[in-house]
């Protein structure tokens, strides 16, 4: 392909390309490639099972730049990023993921190259680089796309100490510097900027994990009971199919129709398209049950079925039916083999759902967990996952750790474990998300693959169908309402967990399961690893929540909302200088952490109450440090006590106070309660009454500017 070899390219001849890379276990040795080949295959060094990497084809370049530009590919797979091409390299290798993106990239640089007939990297100088840039100007691609085709050059520049002559920039510096944005004539978009994932509205969450959890504890152990019954079938060990050992095909058709027409069952059949079809009998479906040759009914046997008058099944039965949804059957009739793989899919996803959602984990992390992967602690308890770095610097291959090196731990709740468990009834394969669950994939084996991410994506559209067609709400609504942002895809996940943990961190999740739980298990998980993401979510999700409550306050102060109580004047003076961080710009995480520390004004609404919380005169906490008990750095509701100076009353907290006098009034007036709580109703009543005096009675403050 191409021209011959030069000297310099000869001594690659036999060379394997990866041989500097960490290769995923069980590679076939024919995805190995070497330098002379056309074909190079990327995808064994990346970590991840579940990552489509393409190819690269150099059949598709230039041939009389391909040995170039595999030189320069040799050079990214082999050497340390420099730290100028990007500020967290730390002598680590280019990943996959951006070496695959780079050559694409590339290539646009090297189609003009040999439109301009440039046959090597060297004949370009800042002249040409500069008719490349006004090449690129002139394409229809977005400025962020552009400044991508300019950092590739620039790579390949800052990578010139390992590249032979030919092979590198006749330039000092390319574009003397400038930065790529500023070249596609874009503005550059700020390091650790705002993260643009839109959050799963809490309906549609709510909604989904909750059928998800259903999934998994109702629905799940009768599709798994059903998967299992087929592949006895298939493999002739279900109990019901001993009867036929011995037995001519003639006798085993004989002994069925005696049988089926004793038990009034009806034959195998396949599913009907509309109500007036005629019923066919599903052949191969039967002959599995009886374990016939070749799994089919010869035309010869036929007969002994079609002369039986036995009825033919909608469908082809398969399990029993015994979860309950609200007290009844999930489904009226058994499930059917036609049903069964999507049923499956929709089981797998719901997993998918529970893990990544209660985790905290990134979809990548997710999709190449392996069998096996679910531990516990034996010292502490904790409930383990054990799985790979999907992203930050700690995705740096580490050969001192073993046979994986990207290997981690997170620490998870019980249903994260529970649909781990399920996931591997499913399927034998080594990863959780297989490839294919049902058919060989003839491309990505199940051994070697894991689902790619745009597949969950398409299978979580398919299961909220599924749920919303097979199971109706109140006034026949969706049971899982749509999302206002669109489609559900598995990055939303992540951030939409730190949303609910900052906003309703005592919501039930399951059972006792709080939000508060999941966080601090995802929070033991993040907490002093290389991977900060997960802590930069929750400060965000922090933020925005402290400056919309302040927004909400100050605008019912401004209103005229009465405050009472001794915190009140501390209540409002807090409100106030808190607004005025309001319509700030905040691009980078750190600060995102100095206005929290400036901003938090540590105000607390509580159930008719609220809490100007100042630790050193807290009520609840003086009464935890008396009991020897955990002291968080925040009021504890359940123990707050209404002699605490930290106390305020809003309007609304007043509103909600009178709600309930009217029922403590009740319930001491009412004979029929025992004496006891009649008295205590009585005394509580009477708090409640001096609360609303005093608040009637303040003086009222001026309108907060």
């Amino acid at each position: 392909m191409g021209r011959p070899l030069r000297s310099d390219d000869a001594s690659r001849v036999g060379e394997l390309i990866l041989h500097h890379r960490t290769v995923r276990p069980g590679t076939s040795p024919d995805k190995l490639s070497h330098f002379e080949d056309a074909v190079w295959h990327l995808a064994p060094a990346h970590p991840d099972a579940h990552a489509k990497i393409n190819a690269i084809r150099w059949d598709h370049w230039p041939a009389e730049l391909v040995d170039v530009f595999k030189t320069v590919t040799l050079a990214f797979l082999e050497g340390p990023t420099p730290r100028s091409v990007t500020v967290t390299s730390d002598g680590d290798l280019m990943s996959i993921g951006t070496l695959v993106y780079r050559l694409r990239t590339l290539r646009v640089f090297a189609e003009w190259m040999r439109h301009h007939h440039l046959a090597s990297l060297h004949e370009v100088t800042d002249q040409q680089l500069d008719r490349y840039r006004q090449h690129v100007l002139r394409l229809e691609a977005s400025t962020h796309h552009k400044s991508h085709l300019f950092i590739a050059v620039r790579t390949v520049w800052e990578y010139r100490d390992r590249l032979p002559q030919r092979c590198r920039l006749n330039t000092h510096n390319p574009w003397s510097g400038t930065p790529p944005a500023r070249l596609a004539a874009a503005s550059p978009r700020p390091a650790a900027a705002e993260n643009t994932t839109p959050r799963i509205a809490a309906a549609t969450m709510e909604a989904l994990l909750a059928w998800s959890l259903r999934m998994v504890e109702v629905i799940g152990p009768d599709i798994v009971a059903a998967r299992t019954e087929l592949d006895q079938l298939e493999a002739g060990t279900h109990p019901s199919q001993r009867a036929f050992d011995g037995l001519t095909s003639r006798q085993r058709l004989q002994a069925f129709v005696a049988d089926a027409t004793q038990r009034r069952h009806a034959l195998p059949g396949h599913p009907r398209c509309n109500p007036h079809e005629q019923a066919r009998i599903n052949w191969s479906q039967l002959a599995r049950m009886l374990q016939l040759p070749q799994r089919q009914v010869p035309a010869s046997l036929q007969p002994v079925i079609l002369d039986s008058g036995l009825p033919v099944d909608d469908g082809s039965p398969v399990g029993t039916i015994r979860g309950l949804v609200q007290g009844r059957p999930w489904r009226e009739r058994p499930l059917t083999t036609h049903e069964l793989p999507s049923l499956i899919s929709h089981l797998s996803v719901a997993c998918f759902v529970i893990i990544s959602y209660l985790s905290g984990m990134r979809p990548g992390e997710v999709l190449n967990l392996r069998r096996g992967c679910s531990r516990r602690d034996e010292m502490t308890g904790q409930l383990l996952v054990a799985g790979r770095y999907g992203k930050g610097p700690a995705r740096t291959h580490r050969p001192t750790l073993g046979d994986d090196p990207w290997e981690r731990t997170w620490v998870v709740v019980r249903p994260v474990h529970d649909a781990i468990t399920m996931l591997e009834q499913l399927s034998d394969a080594p990863f959780l998300f297989p490839s294919s669950l049902h058919k060989p994939h003839p491309i990505r084996p199940a051994e070697l693959h894991a689902r790619r991410s745009s597949e969950i994506t398409r299978d979580l559209g398919s299961f909220i169908a599924w749920v919303n067609g097979t199971f109706r709400g109140l006034d026949d609504e969706a049971v899982i309402p749509p999302d206002p942002a669109g489609r559900i895809y598995p990055t939303r996940f992540r951030r939409t967990l730190a949303y609910f943990i900052v906003r309703r961190p005592r919501g039930l999740i399951a059972a006792a399961l709080q939000y508060g739980h999941v966080s601090t298990t995802v929070t033991l998980s993040y907490s002093g690893k290389a991977d900060s993401g997960w802590l930069d979510d929750l400060a965000v999700e922090r933020l925005e929540a402290i400056l919309e409550h302040n927004q909400h306050d100050h605008a019912l102060l401004a209103a005229g909302e009465h405050v009472s109580g001794p915190a009140a004047t501390d209540y409002r003076d807090r409100v106030a200088a808190t607004h005025r961080f309001a319509g700030r710009v905040v691009n980078r995480v750190r600060n995102v952490e100095r206005l929290l520390q400036h901003a938090d004004p540590s105000i607390h609404h509580g159930d008719g109450m609220t809490c100007v919380y100042r630790a050193e005169t807290a009520a609840c906490r003086t009464s935890r440090q008396a009991q020897g008990l955990p002291i968080d750095d925040g009021p504890h509701e359940a123990e707050c006590q209404s002699g605490c100076v930290n106390l305020a009353y809003t309007d609304r907290d007043i509103a909600r106070q009178s709600e309930r006098l009217n029922v403590l009034d009740a319930a001491a007036d009412d004979p029929m309660t025992p004496a006891p709580l009649r008295d205590r109703a009585r005394a509580q009543a009477e708090q409640i009454r001096a609360v609303l005096t005093r608040h009637q009675t303040a003086p009222k403050e001026g309108r907060t500017p």
